[in-house]
Protein backbone atom coordinates (compact mmCIF):
# COMPACT_ATOMS: atom_id res chain seq x y z
CA UNK A 1 0.00 0.00 0.00
CA UNK A 2 0.97 3.63 -0.44
CA UNK A 3 0.77 5.07 3.07
CA UNK A 4 0.80 8.69 4.16
CA UNK A 5 3.03 9.04 7.24
CA UNK A 6 2.03 12.06 9.32
CA UNK A 7 4.44 11.71 12.26
CA UNK A 8 6.98 14.47 12.98
CA UNK A 9 10.63 13.99 12.14
CA UNK A 10 12.81 12.13 12.94
CA UNK A 11 10.09 9.60 13.85
CA UNK A 12 8.53 9.87 10.38
CA UNK A 13 11.67 8.64 8.62
CA UNK A 14 12.25 5.83 11.13
CA UNK A 15 8.63 4.67 10.86
CA UNK A 16 8.77 4.89 7.06
CA UNK A 17 11.71 2.50 6.98
CA UNK A 18 9.74 0.03 9.07
CA UNK A 19 6.83 0.31 6.65
CA UNK A 20 9.09 -0.28 3.67
CA UNK A 21 10.36 -3.38 5.44
CA UNK A 22 6.76 -4.63 5.43
CA UNK A 23 6.50 -4.01 1.69
CA UNK A 24 4.61 -0.71 1.79
CA UNK A 25 5.42 2.58 0.05
CA UNK A 26 5.72 5.49 2.46
CA UNK A 27 4.86 9.10 1.61
CA UNK A 28 6.27 11.38 4.28
CA UNK A 29 4.10 14.31 5.31
CA UNK A 30 4.79 15.37 8.91
CA UNK A 31 1.86 17.42 10.15
CA UNK A 32 3.61 18.82 13.22
CA UNK A 33 7.13 20.13 13.76
CA UNK A 34 9.07 19.85 17.02
CA UNK A 35 10.41 23.03 18.66
CA UNK A 36 12.20 23.38 22.02
CA UNK A 37 10.85 26.17 24.23
CA UNK A 38 12.63 28.29 26.79
CA UNK A 39 11.79 26.73 30.16
CA UNK A 40 12.65 27.04 33.83
CA UNK A 41 14.78 24.19 35.16
CA UNK A 42 13.94 24.76 38.83
CA UNK A 43 10.66 22.74 38.90
CA UNK A 44 12.53 19.78 37.36
CA UNK A 45 15.35 20.09 39.89
CA UNK A 46 12.85 20.20 42.76
CA UNK A 47 10.93 17.15 41.52
CA UNK A 48 11.28 13.84 43.32
CA UNK A 49 9.70 11.90 40.45
CA UNK A 50 9.30 12.89 36.78
CA UNK A 51 6.38 11.95 34.54
CA UNK A 52 7.24 11.47 30.85
CA UNK A 53 4.34 10.85 28.47
CA UNK A 54 6.18 11.55 25.21
CA UNK A 55 9.65 10.92 23.87
CA UNK A 56 9.60 14.56 22.78
CA UNK A 57 10.05 15.57 26.42
CA UNK A 58 13.31 13.64 26.49
CA UNK A 59 14.31 15.18 23.17
CA UNK A 60 13.75 18.69 24.58
CA UNK A 61 15.97 17.94 27.59
CA UNK A 62 18.63 16.52 25.29
CA UNK A 63 18.57 19.49 22.91
CA UNK A 64 18.69 21.90 25.85
CA UNK A 65 21.77 19.98 27.06
CA UNK A 66 20.42 19.32 30.57
CA UNK A 67 19.22 15.71 30.47
CA UNK A 68 22.21 14.45 32.49
CA UNK A 69 21.12 16.66 35.39
CA UNK A 70 18.06 14.47 35.93
CA UNK A 71 19.34 10.94 35.35
CA UNK A 72 18.98 10.09 39.03
CA UNK A 73 15.29 10.94 39.22
CA UNK A 74 12.82 8.03 38.86
CA UNK A 75 10.28 8.15 36.06
CA UNK A 76 6.70 7.30 35.29
CA UNK A 77 6.35 6.73 31.52
CA UNK A 78 3.69 6.31 28.87
CA UNK A 79 4.81 3.76 26.29
CA UNK A 80 7.46 1.04 26.22
CA UNK A 81 9.39 2.96 23.57
CA UNK A 82 9.49 6.09 25.70
CA UNK A 83 10.74 4.08 28.67
CA UNK A 84 13.43 2.40 26.55
CA UNK A 85 14.47 5.76 25.16
CA UNK A 86 14.72 7.18 28.69
CA UNK A 87 16.91 4.31 29.87
CA UNK A 88 19.09 4.62 26.76
CA UNK A 89 19.47 8.34 27.50
CA UNK A 90 20.84 7.56 30.96
CA UNK A 91 17.88 7.50 33.33
CA UNK A 92 18.31 4.83 35.98
CA UNK A 93 14.82 3.98 37.22
CA UNK A 94 11.42 3.59 35.58
CA UNK A 95 8.78 3.07 38.26
CA UNK A 96 5.79 2.35 36.04
CA UNK A 97 4.97 2.08 32.33
CA UNK A 98 1.45 2.48 30.94
CA UNK A 99 -0.04 2.51 27.45
CA UNK A 100 -2.03 5.74 27.89
CA UNK A 101 -2.05 8.83 30.08
CA UNK A 102 -5.28 7.70 31.72
CA UNK A 103 -3.79 4.32 32.59
CA UNK A 104 -0.63 5.93 33.95
CA UNK A 105 -2.66 8.25 36.18
CA UNK A 106 -4.50 5.23 37.61
CA UNK A 107 -1.21 3.45 38.30
CA UNK A 108 0.25 6.49 40.04
CA UNK A 109 -2.89 6.86 42.16
CA UNK A 110 -2.70 3.18 43.11
CA UNK A 111 0.96 3.62 44.10
CA UNK A 112 -0.08 5.98 46.88
CA UNK A 113 3.04 8.18 46.53
CA UNK A 114 1.17 11.30 47.64
CA UNK A 115 4.10 12.64 49.64
CA UNK A 116 6.44 12.99 46.65
CA UNK A 117 6.59 16.06 44.41
CA UNK A 118 5.81 14.93 40.86
CA UNK A 119 6.58 16.99 37.77
CA UNK A 120 5.03 16.18 34.40
CA UNK A 121 7.33 17.26 31.54
CA UNK A 122 5.01 18.19 28.70
CA UNK A 123 4.46 19.92 25.36
CA UNK A 124 2.08 22.80 24.76
CA UNK A 125 -0.71 20.44 23.62
CA UNK A 126 -1.73 17.54 25.83
CA UNK A 127 -4.24 14.81 25.01
CA UNK A 128 -4.91 14.03 28.70
CA UNK A 129 -4.49 16.21 31.81
CA UNK A 130 -2.50 13.99 34.17
CA UNK A 131 -1.72 16.91 36.48
CA UNK A 132 -5.42 17.61 36.98
CA UNK A 133 -6.26 13.94 37.50
CA UNK A 134 -3.56 13.50 40.15
CA UNK A 135 -4.21 16.84 41.88
CA UNK A 136 -7.83 15.83 42.41
CA UNK A 137 -6.56 12.72 44.19
CA UNK A 138 -4.38 14.68 46.61
CA UNK A 139 -1.01 14.38 44.85
CA UNK A 140 1.56 17.17 44.80
CA UNK A 141 2.15 17.58 41.08
CA UNK A 142 3.25 20.32 38.70
CA UNK A 143 3.86 20.58 34.97
CA UNK A 144 6.85 21.92 33.04
CA UNK A 145 6.20 22.84 29.40
CA UNK A 146 9.41 22.24 27.46
CA UNK A 147 8.44 21.88 23.79
CA UNK A 148 5.90 22.79 21.16
CA UNK A 149 4.60 20.87 18.16
CA UNK A 150 3.77 23.46 15.50
CA UNK A 151 1.02 22.58 13.03
CA UNK A 152 1.59 22.22 9.29
CA UNK A 153 -0.31 24.98 7.46
CA UNK A 154 -0.99 23.20 4.17
CA UNK A 155 -0.39 20.03 2.18
CA UNK A 156 2.28 20.25 -0.52
CA UNK A 157 0.71 20.17 -4.01
CA UNK A 158 1.96 16.62 -4.60
CA UNK A 159 0.24 15.25 -1.48
CA UNK A 160 -2.97 17.17 -2.14
CA UNK A 161 -3.02 15.81 -5.70
CA UNK A 162 -2.54 12.22 -4.54
CA UNK A 163 -5.37 12.54 -2.01
CA UNK A 164 -7.71 14.08 -4.59
CA UNK A 165 -6.88 11.36 -7.11
CA UNK A 166 -7.35 8.54 -4.59
CA UNK A 167 -3.68 7.57 -4.92
CA UNK A 168 -3.13 7.31 -1.16
CA UNK A 169 -4.20 3.86 0.07
CA UNK A 170 -3.84 4.55 3.77
CA UNK A 171 -3.21 7.38 6.22
CA UNK A 172 -1.41 6.79 9.51
CA UNK A 173 -2.48 8.99 12.43
CA UNK A 174 -0.74 8.65 15.78
CA UNK A 175 -2.30 11.35 17.97
CA UNK A 176 -5.60 13.22 18.36
CA UNK A 177 -3.91 16.51 17.48
CA UNK A 178 -2.36 15.09 14.31
CA UNK A 179 -5.78 13.82 13.28
CA UNK A 180 -7.31 17.24 13.95
CA UNK A 181 -4.66 18.95 11.79
CA UNK A 182 -5.17 16.40 9.02
CA UNK A 183 -8.93 16.96 8.99
CA UNK A 184 -8.44 20.73 8.99
CA UNK A 185 -6.10 20.53 6.00
CA UNK A 186 -8.57 18.34 4.13
CA UNK A 187 -11.19 21.06 4.62
CA UNK A 188 -8.69 23.75 3.58
CA UNK A 189 -7.83 21.93 0.34
CA UNK A 190 -11.41 20.96 -0.44
CA UNK A 191 -10.66 17.25 -0.65
CA UNK A 192 -13.12 15.99 1.95
CA UNK A 193 -15.16 13.81 -0.40
CA UNK A 194 -12.01 12.25 -1.82
CA UNK A 195 -10.85 11.39 1.67
CA UNK A 196 -13.44 8.64 2.08
CA UNK A 197 -11.18 6.38 0.00
CA UNK A 198 -8.08 5.85 2.19
CA UNK A 199 -7.95 3.40 5.05
CA UNK A 200 -7.21 5.30 8.25
CA UNK A 201 -4.83 3.52 10.61
CA UNK A 202 -5.30 5.27 13.96
CA UNK A 203 -3.28 4.60 17.10
CA UNK A 204 -6.37 4.68 19.34
CA UNK A 205 -10.12 5.24 19.39
CA UNK A 206 -9.48 8.79 20.63
CA UNK A 207 -7.51 9.46 17.45
CA UNK A 208 -10.15 7.85 15.24
CA UNK A 209 -12.90 9.99 16.81
CA UNK A 210 -11.29 13.13 15.40
CA UNK A 211 -12.06 11.95 11.85
CA UNK A 212 -15.83 12.15 12.30
CA UNK A 213 -16.37 15.12 9.96
CA UNK A 214 -14.68 13.25 7.09
CA UNK A 215 -17.14 10.35 7.44
CA UNK A 216 -14.44 7.82 6.51
CA UNK A 217 -15.42 4.44 5.15
CA UNK A 218 -12.50 2.49 6.63
CA UNK A 219 -10.90 3.10 10.03
CA UNK A 220 -8.67 0.57 11.74
CA UNK A 221 -7.39 0.73 15.31
CA UNK A 222 -4.88 -1.73 16.85
CA UNK A 223 -5.77 -3.79 19.91
CA UNK A 224 -3.25 -1.79 21.97
CA UNK A 225 -2.41 1.91 21.53
CA UNK A 226 1.28 1.49 20.74
CA UNK A 227 3.55 1.61 17.70
CA UNK A 228 4.29 -2.13 17.71
CA UNK A 229 0.61 -3.05 17.63
CA UNK A 230 0.00 -0.55 14.84
CA UNK A 231 2.81 -2.07 12.76
CA UNK A 232 1.35 -5.53 13.34
CA UNK A 233 -2.02 -4.23 12.10
CA UNK A 234 -0.35 -2.83 8.98
CA UNK A 235 1.56 -6.09 8.43
CA UNK A 236 -1.69 -8.06 8.57
CA UNK A 237 -3.43 -5.79 6.04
Amino acid sequence: MRLLVTRPEPDASIFSEELRGLGHEAVLQPLIEFRVLEFDLEPLRAAEVLIITSGNSLRALQERGVIKDFHGKPLYCVGEQTAKRALAAGFETVLEIAQTGEELARKIIESGRRGALLVHIIGEHMAFDIVGALTREGFSVQSATVYSMDACREFPPSVASMLKAGEIDGVILMSPRTAEIYVSLCHTHGIIDCDKTPIYFCLSENVAAKLASLKPNHVRVPAKPDRKALLELLHAD
